[in-house]
C-alpha cells in the first residue's frame, strides 16, 4: 500500500503539470492574435490618412504644374502684345480640372475728360481642387485660394514720367469651356494691330472683381516704389472693387497700349 501511495502522487503532479504548466499553445494563439491586429490596424491607418495625404499631394502637384503653365502662357501673350509676334501655342494638362472663359472682372481706364479704355475683360480660368483658381486677367497671372488671392505673374505696366499701361483684350474663339484629364494646347494669336492712347490729366484705374487684394497689393507696391508723384491714392472702395488714381501732369504721361488677343482651347 505503501509502494501504491507513492505511485499514485508522482502521477498527479504530472497531471497537474500538463493541464496548467504548459501554456505554449495560449502563448501563440494570443500572438498571433496580437500580430495579426498591428498589421490590420496599421493597413487601415495607412488606407486612411497615408492615401489621403498622397491624393492631396497629387492634387497639389498638379496645380503647381498648372501654375507653371500659366507663367509660360504669361509670357507668350507678352511676346503678341511687346514683340508683335502672330501667334502662341502654349501647352497646360487639366489632371481632372477645368479651364474656362469667365466675364467676372472687370477693367476700366479712365482721364478726367472721360476718354480711354472701359470695358469688360475675359479672364482665363482654371478651376482645380476645391476652390484654387488659377487666372490670367488683365496681363497677370493670379492664384485664388477661398477668400484670399495672390498675385504670381505681374501685368506689363510700367510706372515713371512715362506710365505705360499694356492693356491685353482678350477675345474668346470656339468652345467656352474644357475638362477631364488631358493636354489641351491654348492658342493665341493677334486679330488686329495694337493700339496707343495717351490719357491726360487725372486718370482713373478702377478694377472690380474676386482677386482686387492681389490687385490693391500690387498697386501699393508700385506706389511706394515709382518715386515720381504720378500716385495720388490706391483705395479699396467695396469689397470687389479697386480705384488707382494718377496725376499726370508736369511732363508725365500715362499711355495705354491695347492689344486684341483671341484665344482658342484645342487638342
Amino acid at each position: 500500500m505503501t509502494d501504491r501511495g507513492r505511485g499514485s502522487g508522482p502521477q498527479r503532479d504530472d497531471r497537474r503539470t500538463g493541464l496548467w504548466g504548459d501554456d505554449r499553445g495560449v502563448s501563440e494563439t494570443i500572438g498571433f492574435v496580437l500580430v495579426f491586429g498591428l498589421i490590420a490596424t496599421t493597413i487601415a491607418v495607412t488606407f486612411t490618412v497615408g492615401l489621403g495625404g498622397l491624393e492631396d499631394a497629387r492634387l497639389a502637384e498638379r496645380d503647381n504644374n498648372v501654375e507653371r503653365a500659366f507663367d509660360v502662357l504669361h509670357d507668350n501673350v507678352n511676346d503678341l502684345s511687346r514683340d508683335g509676334a502672330p501667334s502662341r501655342a502654349t501647352e497646360l494638362r487639366l489632371g481632372g480640372g477645368e479651364l474656362a472663359f469667365a466675364d467676372d472682372s472687370t477693367l476700366r481706364i479712365l482721364d478726367s475728360t472721360g476718354d480711354g479704355i472701359e470695358r469688360s475683360s475675359t479672364s482665363i480660368v482654371y478651376r482645380g481642387a476645391g476652390e484654387t483658381e488659377i487666372r490670367y486677367e488683365h496681363g497677370a497671372v493670379i492664384r485664388r485660394d477661398g477668400g484670399g488671392s495672390v498675385m504670381l505673374q505681374e501685368p506689363d505696366l510700367l510706372f515713371g514720367e512715362t506710365t505705360l499701361i499694356g492693356f491685353v483684350d482678350v477675345g474668346r474663339e470656339g468652345t467656352e469651356r474644357v475638362g477631364g484629364d488631358r493636354t489641351v494646347l491654348v492658342r493665341t494669336d493677334r486679330p488686329g494691330d495694337r493700339t496707343a492712347t495717351e490719357l491726360t490729366g487725372n486718370v482713373t484705374i478702377r478694377i472690380r472683381g474676386p482677386t482686387v487684394d492681389a490687385w490693391a497689393r500690387y498697386f501699393e507696391e508700385q506706389e511706394e516704389g515709382s518715386g515720381s508723384g504720378t500716385f495720388d491714392e490706391v483705395n479699396r472702395t467695396a469689397p470687389d472693387e479697386l480705384t488707382v488714381n494718377m496725376t499726370a501732369d508736369d511732363g508725365d504721361r500715362v499711355v495705354v497700349h491695347r492689344t486684341p488677343v483671341g484665344v482658342r482651347f484645342t487638342d
